[in-house]
């Protein structure tokens, strides 16, 4: 089993466990920087993953990004943990110092983000690919 079926195997059992409907899951893409030409530098301007929420998208990469290894699957549970909280606890507008700030990240999102994780700890389907 390569290392792309193992996370789309554990995205189905994330989206049972948070009952997650119509939500695509996609593997970023990257081009690798071929012998240090500095042509395709993307090493400096790295993201984890990202996720759109009037779609229902979440895009992770499952990679290293210098090497192209892959990544272990407890940071990759991390990662989607966050982006699922980001469609628990969605962003809003708050008016702060006299102007207009979007809060993404907040309190109340992060408490969410660890719900998630303490859920994932708890399946025993998951915890297999953990140890495994």
């Amino acid at each position: 089993m390569t290392h792309e079926e193992k996370i789309n195997l554990i995205f189905t059992r994330i989206s049972e466990i948070f009952k997650l409907k119509g939500f695509i899951f996609k593997i970023m893409r990257r081009q690798v920087d071929e012998q240090g030409r500095g042509v395709l530098n993307l090493k400096k301007s790295y993201t984890l993953a990202h996720t759109n929420l009037k779609t229902k998208t979440i895009t992770i990469d499952i990679y290293t990004p210098r090497h192209r290894k892959p990544k272990s699957i407890k940071s990759i549970l991390n990662i989607l943990a966050h982006e699922i909280a980001h469609h628990q606890k969605m962003p809003f507008r708050q008016f702060h110092k006299g102007k207009w700030i979007i809060r993404q990240h907040y309190p109340a999102f992060y408490n969410q983000v660890n719900k998630n994780i303490k859920k994932m700890q708890k399946d025993k389907e998951l915890n297999a690919f953990i140890l495994s």
